[in-house]
């Protein structure tokens, strides 16, 4: 006799940098280079520590299909979670400027919201491959190491048929 039966979905955890947020190609545009893919490593640490966090994060432009990305994950999935890195060198400020982004921008409420540099704790929980969409290979590649599973998407270089492509061959 069957007392009770726990179906366990993965959990899908979506990146705001590149998946939601336009931060590569404004940052680009500050800095008056043809693609942001041209700007240097020590450009990019040189803008990071001398910007206000706060006001970069907050102001940035959605994507286009931001919402519409997130209705077809918490369609295919049951729901969604934010997981986005805040600023290393101003974590209060980017994580507050994050929050005022994700209340003016998004109009699917995720299941939760969690600022974290090493997503890869959230890739198994409970057993479950949770699923995370990311722009940053190396988010992805730990991920995948940690036991979840990854899917490499960037707002600007993929295509929303591409993700769900992607996701409905794991959920």
């Amino acid at each position: 006799m069957k007392i009770f039966e726990v179906e366990s979905k993965p959990t899908v955890y979506v990146d705001m940098d590149g998946v939601l947020a336009d931060l590569f190609n404004h940052v680009g545009g500050i800095h008056d280079v043809d693609h942001y893919n041209q700007m240097t490593d020590k450009q990019w640490e040189d803008f990071f520590k001398s910007t206000d966090a706060y006001h970069l994060f907050k102001d940035l432009p959605p994507f286009a299909n931001a919402n519409k990305l997130l209705r077809m994950v918490k369609g295919m999935a049951g729901g969604y979670k934010i997981l986005s890195s805040p600023l290393n060198f101003d974590r209060a400020g980017s994580i507050k400027g994050k929050r005022e982004w994700l209340s003016k921008h998004i109009t699917v409420p995720p299941d939760g919201i969690i600022f974290e540099h090493e997503k890869y704790k959230y890739a198994v929980s409970n057993g479950i491959q949770n699923i995370l969409i990311d722009d940053f290979r190396k988010n992805i590649t730990a991920w995948n190491a940690a036991g979840g599973i990854g899917i490499k998407y960037q707002a600007d270089e993929n295509s929303l048929k591409e993700l769900a492509k992607a996701l409905a061959q794991v959920l």
